[in-house]
């Protein structure tokens, strides 16, 4: 999302993509800093490139340039550290490559090449959860004027697309309030589906479920992130909910549409996560109604209360853990996609080949059915027949 606003910013002011196998004058490298696997997958990006063209100017951008200037500097491959996309950094570039549009555009227009487009509300986080770098990258939280936001959308589903994916680093602090939002968007003429980049539990209000059950068009899916399933651990990270609270406000959503499912993130060897901790974890995903799970290995970050914290868990331990935990619910995700041959659900598809079509369905699995019918951008009723590595074959229904 964000190096389409990057993109967009700089088309205004003039410049174009390359596209492969053509002459790059710069390429902007726009940098992640969740994990530390995610800085040295930058640095090796950049070395990568740098190599690859030794005349091409390396702009870096994104959290990881907004948190370690000085580390991203260092490297001599990185022409220019510029951090977030806002109206300094943009004008930064512009004067960097003698360009006279240094403004931010108010809107992205399009996704290029996507059925699917991102819309970002909202911005920054005010919790600090005690192994999140978050809130030191992208400051405080802040919402998109909802006039604004509107506009975006408008063109966004003009522009084609069916879907639109409402992002945001904390959305559940959207003002003047997300359901506010998810009504103002529902009846654009054109938007076929809505779908929630992530909720945390504890904005998952009984107003807000009231409003997503009213709410056809919105995907019967929610990414809510438990983190841990060790209330000791929940502590520790700062979390403000329980185990048995997030159980309970699962029953919650599904008694108010039995139809939705749930994915959730876990990190695996917090600080002080002992064999019992990182069990406790293990069965909670094995027992709790979850169609969808990201693993991530805890990584000390600086300048949070995490990394200072006592027992540090080894890596080979982490590896282990994280291994284990995937292997088990790849296994539980399978039963699910199992379940679920013979229903029929709606798939809006991205990409064919040969014949061959892949969409996701609404409950966030991948679907694909043969079909000589072009069916890029179209949204399907299918029936699902099999499942296969990636989630289900189906057929187009009747």
């Amino acid at each position: 999302m964000l190096t389409q606003l990057w993109r967009a910013a700089l088309e205004q002011a003039g410049l174009f993509g390359s596209g492969p196998n053509r002459p790059t004058d710069f390429v902007l490298i726009n940098t992640c800093t969740v994990t530390s696997a995610a800085d040295q997958q930058a640095r090796q990006t950049i070395r990568k490139i740098k190599k690859q063209n030794q005349k091409t100017k390396i702009v870096v951008a994104g959290c990881y340039g907004q948190i370690n200037e000085k580390a991203l500097k260092n490297l001599p491959q990185a022409d220019l550290v510029v951090g977030r996309c806002n109206q300094d950094s943009v004008s930064l570039v512009c004067r960097e490559f003698g360009l006279t549009g240094e403004s931010i555009p108010e809107s992205i227009k399009s996704f290029s090449g996507r059925t699917r487009a991102f819309l970002k509300v909202q911005d920054g986080c005010d919790h600090r959860c005690s192994y999140c770098i978050v809130p030191l990258a992208r400051g405080k939280s802040c919402s998109r004027e909802l006039s604004s936001i509107m506009v975006e959308a408008g063109r966004l589903v003009g522009s084609g697309h069916k879907e639109l994916v409402i992002t945001g680093v904390r959305l559940g602090d959207f003002k003047p309030s997300l359901r506010v939002l998810l009504k103002s968007i529902h009846d654009l003429p054109g938007l076929e589906r809505i779908r929630l980049s992530s909720l945390e539990p504890d904005d998952a209000s009984d107003d807000l479920i009231e409003t997503l059950a009213e709410l056809p068009k919105v995907a019967r899916h929610l990414h809510l992130p438990l983190q841990s399933g060790d209330n000791k651990i929940l502590k520790l990270m700062d979390r403000l909910y329980t185990v048995e609270y997030f159980s309970s406000l699962l029953s919650k959503i599904k008694k108010a549409i039995p139809e939705m499912t749930f994915g959730t993130d876990i990190i695996v060897g917090f600080p002080g996560e002992g064999e019992q901790e990182f069990g406790q974890s293990y069965n909670a995903v094995k027992d709790l109604p979850l169609s969808h799970l990201h693993i991530f290995t805890y990584s000390k970050r600086p300048q949070t209360k995490a990394a200072e914290m006592p027992r540090q868990i080894p890596e080979g331990i982490k590896k282990e853990r994280s291994q284990r935990l995937r292997a088990m619910f790849v296994q539980k995700q399978q039963r699910y996609w199992g379940s679920q041959a013979g229903q029929t659900t709606a798939v809006l598809f991205e990409q064919g080949k040969k014949g061959r079509w892949s969409g996701l369905g609404e409950h966030y699995f991948r679907v694909t059915v043969s079909s000589g019918l072009d069916l890029k951008n179209k949204m399907m009723p299918i029936k699902l027949t099999t499942v296969n590595e990636q989630g289900l074959d189906g057929q187009l229904a009747d």
